[in-house]
């Protein structure tokens, strides 16, 4: 069965390839407006579904797709896109715990699965300055909440409760359940 990863990120990649050796890779753009009435883990498994539906299957092949957003709160994070929208963040889960929550799909064999995620990651407080100098090595413009655990948001880190891959952004173990029980992996 052909594999395949609907997904731009890099960490996704990595962490696919604990599960598979080769995949391959469809990057899609999707309209990410989600029904704000839904709660946060229906938000993030609409955009997940949405991004394998955006690729076309044939009968032997596996798409998986997922999306991350972090929550303090009812308030959701997703990538900021600016210097300001990012200190914002950074600052605002400054010294709190919040939820990160990562979604996948998996469409295969006509079925489609969608499932999600939720870690709790507490942040110790931050100072102006530390939230300074880690924009200004611009990794926070690409990651969900403005901050990358796997790398330098990793000294924000005071605690996790829950799955570490899924704040990176694929929760390996759930999927690697969810593709035993559909029978991808045998």
């Amino acid at each position: 069965m052909k594999i395949i990863l609907a997904s731009k990120s890099p960490r996704r990649r990595e962490l696919l390839s604990l599960i598979f050796k080769s995949f391959d890779i469809v990057e899609t753009d999707i309209d990410e407006t989600v029904d704000l009435s839904l709660s946060p883990r229906k938000r993030i498994e609409q955009i997940s579904l949405k991004k394998a539906e955006a690729v076309k299957p044939t009968d032997d092949t596996c798409i998986i797709s997922a999306d991350t957003a972090v929550f303090l709160g009812d308030r959701q994070f997703g990538k900021p896109k600016t210097h300001t929208e990012a200190a914002e963040m950074l600052s605002a889960l400054s010294g709190k715990t919040h939820s990160v929550i990562t979604a996948y799909t998996v469409k295969a064999n006509k079925k489609t699965v969608t499932k999600s995620v939720e870690t709790k990651v507490t942040f110790r407080s931050l100072s102006e300055k530390e939230i300074e100098d880690y924009i200004n090595t611009g990794e926070p413009f690409d990651k969900a909440g403005g901050y990358g655990i796997q790398s330098g948001g990793a000294v924000f880190c005071e605690k996790i409760e829950g799955d570490y891959p899924c704040v990176v952004g694929l929760p390996v173990s759930s999927l690697y359940v969810t593709l035993k029980e559909m029978g991808i992996i045998l």
